[in-house]
């Protein structure tokens, strides 16, 4: 078990170097710029409250991911039902994107919101380059079961698009 001073130093280089993954992740479940910003502090509690227990079996990415995923759906199931669709357009102040950009950007989260919560999931660790293979560590699901989910995903996506 580390020290208090151990954990702090660790959470705040984890800040510092992966705030931006828990910034996406939580930007994607989110409502409105209020349930971000309280997404973004339950993740935030959540990797410190674990950091002193993270003894690097796994990639740190993928321990950030998973903790941070489950706290995004532990949040709407302790405050409300989780939505189908999560209108984004009041936090596309929060891309740092112009121009046509942030059109397609904003599409493309459209798009996303549409998934369920575990596509949704799914479809943002593909986005994120990682392999298959840390994909199902950080979801807990085989990865076969991965690639066939991401599969029908990408078509789902393509299908909602020519709508």
């Amino acid at each position: 078990m580390q020290d208090s001073k151990q954990t702090e130093s660790f959470f705040r280089e984890l800040i510092r170097c992966y705030g931006a993954t828990v910034n996406k992740v939580c930007y994607m479940y989110a409502e409105n710029a209020e349930d971000f910003e309280d997404l973004r502090q339950e993740a935030f509690i959540n990797l410190w409250r674990g950091s002193d227990r993270f003894k690097g079996d796994s990639d740190i990415t993928t321990w950030i991911y998973r903790v941070t995923l489950n706290s995004c759906v532990s949040y709407f199931r302790k405050h409300r039902k989780l939505k189908d669709t999560v209108p984004l357009d009041s936090l596309t102040e929060l891309t740092d994107s112009e121009g046509d950009d942030t059109e397609r950007l904003a599409e493309v989260h459209r798009l996303i919101n549409r998934l369920d919560k575990i596509e949704k999931a799914l479809i943002l660790l593909w986005l994120d380059d990682h392999p298959y293979e840390v994909i199902a560590a950080i979801m807990g699901l085989p990865r076969n079961t991965v690639a066939s989910r991401i599969h029908r995903i990408k078509e789902k996506l393509v299908k909602y698009s020519n709508r």
